[in-house]
């Protein structure tokens, strides 16, 4: 453990495992100092402190994402509600299911260890809280399947029944949506209502259907006008005052696969031939809010964007090798470098994909031959291109956060500079952990996590 952590000592047993702070009686202050990090750029930002997954009390516990739940281990990641971050802790049991987990309060500003709550059996959180309570869903193959929510402030857990065959849940417009049904039938019910009667304002059909082995419990999507439900390579789109259906697709009726949701309620999908035996995508579509075609483009190339955030609806979408505006469906420009010849291997076909990997603004990231460049997105011309490759993490304003070859570093999105490194092995004691989860990044401060290690990192003092 760092010499940054403050010894806790947790005073006395309760009767439920939650612990609140007030059981934690401080053994020393934790310092405040902001530690450089060794070898690091002139502007990078320093370690304000570090907390480790075994501060769950769980040995051979992971960091996992709530937003995914404890069941399976999909990876590392926190819910930040106000000052307070939420993650999980579980003990996977083989490669991807869960024996045991906690939730984790810990506090944004200063890295303390809140409270920690049982958590098994959830299969996802909804983002934004209800009522000061953070709402999980434990699905019909858990052990006490309903809605449990944890009370962000004292971690103070409740259980509620809900559908009987509940499988996704979501808080949004001051209520809780909920999804039950069997999906590989498309027998599936949407129901509005309160955490004490989850159909209290309706319930409606929901035109959805996937495989049971799909990853469905995260993926009920409610904004305040509408809502979607993207399973098995469709789209579901509904009404999110009324719960009724505005537009859906079938993979095999359309011919098409969903990929992603952009600026706008416009909807990417890739085309493919029913009637062939090739999978290479024969080109792709973008969707208006209510399902009308706004732009189509041929050709295999699909973009898979880590970061989407154009800057407003003047921003073009692209498509292929081209870029479409939001609005009419024009096509505004093309540029050749928006693509590349992907050589065939054991397993695929020699193709070409797309190297569009984020839109910041109005400037789009590209990657391809170990190269970062940048796009204006409004004219088509290139801004600026240097060597490097990486995973984009995050946005602060007109900065990208990359990791790659076990460096953190930043970008400028419109000029291509390189503003700060840091080796990722000097950042903790643990040298191996690789802080490459972002949960939050603003004004050059970053709130990072890997499967054991959660950080905050910040602008060292002028």
């Amino acid at each position: 453990m760092s010499s940054q952590r403050t010894t806790l000592i947790v005073a006395g047993l309760v009767a439920v495992i939650t612990v609140s702070a007030a059981s934690f009686v401080v053994a020393q202050d934790r310092t405040t100092t902001i530690k450089r990090i060794t070898d690091a750029s002139p502007a990078a930002p320093g370690m304000a402190w570090t907390t480790d997954v075994s501060e769950s009390g769980l040995d051979g516990a992971v960091f996992a994402d709530p937003r995914t739940g404890s069941m399976f281990s999909w990876g590392a990641g926190s819910i930040r509600i106000d000052d307070t971050l939420l993650t999980l802790a579980v003990v996977p049991d083989d490669l991807t299911t869960s024996s045991d987990a906690v939730m984790m309060s810990i506090d944004a500003a200063t890295g303390d260890l809140l409270w920690t709550a049982p958590a098994d059996d959830v299969a996802a959180c909804a983002d934004q809280p209800l009522d000061g309570r953070l709402v999980c869903q434990i699905p019909t193959f858990g052990e006490n399947p309903g809605l449990l929510t944890f009370d962000v402030a004292t971690g103070e857990s409740h259980h509620y029944e809900s559908a009987p065959d509940i499988f996704a849940a979501t808080v949004a417009n001051g209520s809780v949506y909920v999804a039950e049904g069997n999906l590989e039938d498309a027998d599936v019910m949407l129901h509005r209502g309160t955490l004490d009667d989850y159909d209290a304002d309706w319930s409606v059909g929901l035109d959805v259907w996937a495989g049971w082995e799909d990853q469905y419990a995260d993926q009920l999507v409610v904004g305040e006008d509408s809502g979607h439900f993207d399973l098995g390579g469709d789209f579901s789109t509904f009404d999110a005052q009324t719960g009724n259906g505005l537009w859906s697709t079938d993979i095999l009726d359309d011919c098409l696969i969903a990929q992603y949701r952009t600026l706008d309620d416009v909807s990417v999908a890739s085309n493919f031939d029913c009637d062939g035996d090739s999978s290479i995508v024969t080109g792709t579509t973008a969707y208006t809010s209510d399902g009308t075609v706004l732009a189509t483009s041929s050709g295999p190339a699909i973009h898979y964007l880590s970061i989407d955030e154009p800057s407003d609806v003047s921003v073009p979408v692209v498509l292929g090798d081209g870029a479409f505006d939001r609005r009419t469906g024009e096509q505004l420009w093309r540029s050749d470098e928006l693509t590349m010849a992907q050589p065939a291997t054991e397993w695929t076909e020699e193709t070409v994909r797309g190297t569009l990997v984020a839109v910041v603004g109005d400037v789009g990231v590209m990657s391809g031959d170990a190269r970062l460049s940048g796009l204006d997105l409004r004219s088509g011309e290139q801004l600026w291109s240097t060597e490097g490759t990486g995973s984009i993490l995050a946005r602060d304003g007109d900065r990208l956060l990359v990791s790659g070859g076990g460096n953190l570093g930043a970008l400028d999105v419109r000029t291509g500079e390189q503003l700060w490194s840091a080796e990722y092995s000097k950042m903790t004691p643990d040298e191996s952990t690789t802080l490459d989860t972002a949960v939050d990044a603003h004004d050059g401060t970053y709130l990072l996590q890997s499967g054991s290690t959660l950080a905050r990192l910040e602008p060292l003092p002028t």
